[in-house]
């Protein structure tokens, strides 16, 4: 999985850039088919309490890219709500997959029962 992490308009540490691709390397647990991950990190210089650091994912998977966005007060606090939202989505496509599969080798069977 290529993972790709950049700062918009503000530069990053080793440390954040380190926590958020330890985040990121979680998700091929939630889906095996990621091809890659592009984060954007950036802050917020107005400097509103609740909303001081932005973080977008853009999780590329054959057939549909899924966004994950997350805000905090730290960097660190973003990550985390991005991870969250990330796992969330991903598991949802995972079962949509799942079940699309399922049913595609279901029909498959009947035909060649059927001999159609």
């Amino acid at each position: 999985m290529q993972i790709d992490i950049r700062g918009v308009e503000t530069e990053l540490n080793d440390e954040v850039k380190a926590y958020a691709r330890e985040k990121v390397s979680k998700f091929s647990k939630y889906e095996k088919r990621i091809v890659g991950v592009d984060v954007a990190l950036e802050e917020n210089h107005n400097k509103n309490e609740d909303s001081a650091a932005k973080v977008k994912a853009l999780i590329k998977i054959p057939g549909k890219d899924i966004e994950a966005i997350g805000e905090g007060k730290t960097m660190f606090a973003a990550i985390d709500a991005m991870e969250d939202h990330a796992k969330r989505q991903l598991s949802g496509h995972k079962e949509k997959f799942n079940k699309r599969e399922q049913s595609s080798r279901s029909k498959r069977l009947i035909r060649r029962l059927l001999g159609k």
